[in-house]
């Protein structure tokens, strides 16, 4: 409901499709980035303990795995995230505009 909001207030304030639809992606983006970081990094500490402490192996860390995982949690938020905007931007304004 805020994003329909905000698209809304931005069109009637004569913002483009492709400003808006920009702006939500790179918001996306950075949360996504963050969020997939942060899951790395919890994620690792995790496993090493496992491993090493329960396993009692060698830990080995796959940079690739990594950054396949954040490739693909960007891609993913992306796509989501860009399909959300797309129906918010297709939403009329008047209707919401009146309800305020």
């Amino acid at each position: 409901r805020k994003r329909i909001k905000q698209a809304v207030i931005l069109k009637a304030l004569g913002a483009t499709r492709r400003r808006i639809l920009t702006s939500h992606l790179v918001e996306y983006g950075l949360l996504a980035a963050f969020t997939a970081l942060v899951a790395v990094m919890v994620g690792s500490l995790a496993a090493f303990v496992t491993v090493k402490r329960v396993m009692d192996l060698d830990f080995v860390l796959a940079p690739m795995a990594i950054v396949q995982a954040l490739g693909l949690s960007l891609l993913l938020v992306g796509l989501f995230g860009g399909y959300g905007t797309w129906r918010v931007l297709k939403a009329r304004p008047v209707p919401y505009l009146r309800s305020e």
